[in-house]
């Protein structure tokens, strides 16, 4: 009698061991898909060099500070250039680009064309940005603002010029897809 009651303590010892054993590969199970999931949806924010109010991400919502804040520094480094800085200005932006290759063909060909333009003439230019426009419904920024000119020591003059910045944003990242002076 003595011996069944000490085989029936071991038989429910083991299964007790046993569903504790299954509750805790469960949770491993559980946690390594939770894991897996957050690392494939991490998000990466590229941020312009000096970062000047607070904002936030998202998902794929981006708020209309940093927004602003990109559409300044794009602004900045495509019309504020120089024939000796014109082409490493716009390099400081190709982070923001679309990874689509039509995309990128695109924009190389405006910054090609806007190179070529500022190094041909030999002459400076100095973007003020004065208006931010944000459309999040059709994926648009519009820097509004005062472009001069200058060729050596000779002042060029001045004009109103609008910069279009088309964007879209994946996993949190937001990406240029088009340019175009207005």
């Amino acid at each position: 009698m003595k011996y069944f009651d000490f085989v029936t303590k071991l038989d429910a010892q083991t299964r007790f061991l046993g569903l504790i054993a299954s509750l805790l590969a469960a949770t491993v199970l559980i946690l390594g898909f939770t894991i897996f999931a957050l690392y494939s949806k991490k998000t990466v924010v590229i941020l312009p060099p000096k970062v000047e109010k607070e904002f936030w991400v998202s998902g794929n919502v981006l708020s209309t500070s940093y927004l602003e804040q990109v559409a300044y520094f794009i602004a900045d480094r495509v019309l504020s250039v120089s024939p000796q800085n014109v082409d490493a200005s716009l390099d400081m932006i190709k982070p923001f680009f679309s990874t689509d290759p039509s995309d990128l063909e695109q924009l190389e060909k405006v910054f090609l064309r806007v190179s070529k333009t500022i190094k041909e003439n030999d002459y400076y230019q100095v973007f003020y940005p004065l208006k931010f426009y944000v459309d999040v419904k059709h994926n648009k920024l519009t820097v509004d603002g005062i472009l001069k000119k200058m060729s050596g020591g000779q002042y060029l003059g001045e004009e109103r010029r609008m910069l279009e910045i088309i964007f879209y944003v994946r996993n949190g990242r937001f990406f240029v897809k088009s340019l175009k002076l207005i």
